[in-house]
């Protein structure tokens, strides 16, 4: 249900650690709704950590390139 409202398909976004990551959004279904918020705090947490590594030397990901997010 939550995977369809979302437009989630299972053929994944490429980048098989944000397939992993979210992943976790499958869960909010079968998880009280007072345990949604930590549930979803920890996917973005680890979408942020993924997007943190892009461009980092040594990381997968394109090295050396990086988006607009990922300058401060």
């Amino acid at each position: 249900m939550y995977a369809e409202r979302a437009g989630v398909t299972a053929a994944g976004t490429g980048d098989s650690r944000v397939d992993q990551a979210i992943e976790g959004l499958a869960a909010l279904g079968s998880l009280p709704l007072d345990e949604h918020p930590a549930a979803l705090e920890a996917v973005h947490d680890r979408l942020r950590e993924i997007l943190g590594e892009l461009g980092e030397p040594g990381r997968p990901g394109r090295p050396g390139e990086q988006g607009e997010l990922g300058r401060r």
